[in-house]
């Protein structure tokens, strides 16, 4: 292969990444490669099209091969950058970007995602400075724009961010992440009228779409139109929390006339099972019957007309049988002390644990209650030796599925959890439940309030500043104290 043959290859490969056509080009680069190992350019290019084609090994490889190769490549710094962060791999991430700014100080993309990594490790005012420089170099750069947006509805400054997303939807009205974004600052501040319709775009950005686990079906999507007679199959999308908020409209749609079907996780069949008749119930790879229309379960309140006003089944939903009931009672035994259930971290998996959850030495003052403590985790970012040092019972082993679990919350007097799945299923059984909040919450809890228009047995513990759980655990533990004063029902 000539140069020449060479440089329209590379030229071609460049048409195909654009076009997302990762595999033509890593086939086409490939081969390029035979005839000019030593290219910088083709490397550069291959790990571009891996990353693609989602095969990070390989990539990282070709990028280290590029930059060794021309350690003046800048862009290759950038992108081992964005993927030694995507492996949280952060620090080093760091240490690429700051080599990019310092070999090219123009690059606004550099900015952007040493940004990034920045509040990946907790250094929002240094991230906040990147941003601002990558859209002072480049004030068209959506990427940027809305990095700093996401930053200052972290750190409350709602207004800014609506501002910096109405910017970005003026440069390009159909970006889908800056509609559903600020969907998500609008519900987060009561106003469902205007969130509902922008939340809706998550369906439209292709990560949103993949992070939410949004199925597709060949069936026109439901928009709110009349039921009566027909067939309507709900699917599940997020988490198990999100489902089991969700689960409070299937009777209103029973109501209506619908024939309902769900499809959702097998860990939630049973909890659903309380709400529609037998055979209605479904989980993935089960053979579906004839539906006549389909609708995620997180556009059921916009397909509603929900506002804050009109929350349906606020009191509870759900129930646990009295066989349930008993199996508990028996593996507790006598309760001889306020029984607290205790959610202290979810999944490490979760895009927003690092915000959302606590360690357990944080606890370490809120155990020394006088209370019976039981764990309601399934998995724990301790060694189990730990937990039960801590004075917690145990019961991972026992809670296979939800169901497991609301049986065991059945048998307490009280959950005190940060935002799981948990807390939605105790405040659905009409459990009280104390719900520890970070300072920048999930939407659907609003803000300025201690109390849920979803749950009426739900109280809110909210941080007034970001990271600071102290003060919450105190005031829970003030509350706590109080609540152990008072007469045993």
């Amino acid at each position: 292969m000539n140069e020449q043959l060479a440089l329209n290859k590379i030229n071609q490969a460049m048409q195909q990444l654009q076009q997302g056509q990762a595999a033509a080009a890593r086939d086409c680069l490939s081969r390029v490669l035979k005839a000019f190992p030593d290219s910088p350019e083709v490397h550069f290019l291959l790990g571009l099209a891996l990353v693609q084609l989602v095969q990070p090994k390989g990539a990282l490889a070709h990028f280290n091969s590029a930059i060794a190769l021309a350690p003046d490549l800048a862009e290759a710094y950038v992108n081992r950058g964005i993927l030694l962060k995507s492996q949280q791999q952060l620090k080093a991430a760091l240490q690429d970007l700051d080599r990019a700014i310092a070999l090219r100080p123009g690059m606004a993309e550099a900015y952007c995602n040493r940004g990034n990594v920045r509040v990946l490790l907790d250094q929002p005012d240094q991230a906040h400075a990147d941003f601002a420089v990558a859209i002072r170099l480049d004030p068209h750069n959506v990427d940027a724009l809305l990095n700093l947006a996401a930053l200052m509805a972290d750190r409350g400054e709602y207004a800014e961010s609506q501002t910096l997303l109405e910017r970005v939807l003026s440069l390009r009205p159909d970006d889908a992440l800056a509609r559903h974004n600020r969907g998500w600052l609008s519900l987060l501040q009561g106003d469902y009228v205007r969130g509902w319709p922008d939340y809706e775009a998550r369906k439209l950005d292709p990560q949103l779409r993949r992070r939410s686990g949004l199925l597709h079906f060949s069936q026109p999507e439901w928009q709110g139109e009349e039921l009566a007679g027909k067939t309507l199959l709900l699917h599940q999308e997020q988490g198990l929390g999100d489902a089991i908020q969700m689960l409070r409209y299937l009777p209103p749609l029973q109501a209506q006339g619908a024939r309902v079907l769900i499809l959702l996780n097998p860990a939630l069949s049973a909890l659903a099972s309380q709400l529609l008749p037998s055979g209605q119930v479904f989980t993935q790879g089960e053979a579906l019957p004839h539906f006549d229309l389909h609708c995620s379960v997180m556009s059921l309140p916009l397909r509603m007309a929900t506002t804050l006003d009109n929350i349906p089944a606020a009191q509870g939903y759900l129930a646990v049988d009295e066989v349930c009931q008993q199996h508990w009672a028996g593996l507790l035994g006598e309760k001889k002390r306020l029984r607290v259930g205790l959610v202290w971290s979810g999944s490490a998996k979760h895009l927003n644990d690092r915000k959302r959850s606590l360690t357990l030495g944080a606890l370490s003052g809120l155990l020394q209650q006088d209370a019976e403590w039981h764990s309601l985790q399934r998995e724990y970012q301790e060694e189990v030796a730990d937990v039960l040092a801590s004075g917690i019972i145990d019961h991972a082993a026992q809670l296979q599925t939800m169901q497991d679990t609301a049986g065991l919350i059945s048998q307490l007097d009280l959950v005190i959890s940060v935002d799981t799945s948990v807390a939605h299923l105790a405040a659905a059984l009409g459990k009280p439940c104390w719900l520890l909040l970070p300072f920048n919450p999930d939407f659907r809890w609003g803000l300025g309030r201690s109390d849920s228009p979803w749950y009426a047995s739900m109280r809110l513990f909210r941080q007034l500043q970001p990271a600071d759980w102290a003060s919450v655990l105190a005031e829970v533990s003030g509350q706590l104290a109080l609540r152990l004063t008072q007469p045993a029902h």
